[in-house]
């Protein structure tokens, strides 16, 4: 498969691929340099450390890690709260 095929097609579900911005596509896992989710915006640095911990979340659970719904890994917010602390320390 080649890159144009990967950028036509999701490679979760098959179909055409997903505007994570426009479409409610929560069953799906978007690439990792989707960064905007319908109103949400994801700071790039916290989603490359979410991805990197768990790139099979779906758009639901990367929105819902970004709200501070996940108990694995901890909202936008409190995540950059501990990355400023461990500058600090």
């Amino acid at each position: 498969m080649d890159m144009k095929d990967k950028q036509e097609k999701c490679q979760t579900c098959g179909k055409k691929a997903h505007n994570f911005e426009k479409e409610e596509a929560f069953e799906c896992v978007p690439p990792r340099d989707v960064l905007r989710f319908g109103t949400y915006e994801i700071n790039e640095a916290y989603r490359a450390a979410l991805y990197e911990e768990f790139p099979f979340y779906t758009s639901e659970e990367v929105v819902g890690s970004f709200l501070g719904h996940n108990p694995n890994f901890p909202s936008q917010n409190v995540w950059f709260e501990e990355q400023n602390r461990n500058i600090d320390e």
